[in-house]
């Protein structure tokens, strides 16, 4: 049985500038400096969408006009076959590169909570698109709610943001604070004294501002 070759519509951009488009919207956040966050690029990253739905219905003009002849996929032409393989990889490269540029972008937007805390700068937040504000904002409302004491922690977190070394922590005393309980027994808490306690134990008063952890020797 003879099939008439089934072709596509003519891509706009070509064949060679399959994929063009994603690989400028990975370049454009892997150029920008580390700890930035740059304008998100809306109108390429809709370019990138736009390209890929339309290699989708390449796809499926493809796969119609071979059905039509009463062919399976299976017996499709060896270049019918070509076209829409390179449409599907033309897709999943678009897929990659808009994946590559978002996580980086939410990973930035994530690590802005740990550096400038709870408030998002204007010259910051007019970078961002509203998905990535509404996002920080989520974000930052859990990371308080972990530390909170009601539910949480009842740890700042951003006070010392490196793993622990050491379970204990030498610390001197800023005020009065009077005596208290620990692990250990009772320590007496006088200001400008200073002690060896565990580390979940200095944490809390670390940041109420009564104890100072003293650097590591």
């Amino acid at each position: 049985m003879s099939f008439g070759r089934a072709r596509c519509p003519p891509h706009p951009l070509g064949m060679s500038n399959f994929g063009s488009k994603g690989a400028s919207l990975v370049t454009d956040i892997a150029q920008s400096e580390k700890g930035t966050i740059p304008p998100y690029n809306d109108e390429l990253a809709r370019a990138v969408v736009d390209e890929s739905q339309e290699h989708h219905r390449s796809i499926l003009k493809l796969i119609g006009d071979i059905q039509k002849t009463g062919a399976s996929l299976d017996e499709a032409r060896p270049d019918d076959a070509a076209s829409i393989l390179v449409h599907h990889q033309a897709v999943l490269r678009n897929k990659r590169a808009l994946l590559v540029y978002l996580n980086e972008r939410m990973s930035r937007v994530r690590n802005l909570r740990w550096e400038i805390g709870t408030g998002l700068p204007e010259h910051v937040a007019e970078n961002l698109s509203h998905s990535e504000r509404s996002f920080f904002t989520q974000y930052a409302a859990l990371v308080n709610k972990y530390q909170g004491r009601r539910g949480g922690v009842g740890l700042n977190l951003t006070l010392d943001p490196h793993p622990p070394r050491d379970f204990k922590v030498q610390v001197k005393v800023l005020e009065d604070y009077g005596e208290i309980v620990t692990k250990d027994g009772t320590v007496d808490l006088q200001k400008n004294t200073v002690h060896l306690m565990w580390r979940d134990e200095a944490q809390p008063l670390i940041a109420e501002g009564v104890l100072e952890k003293l650097d590591d020797h």
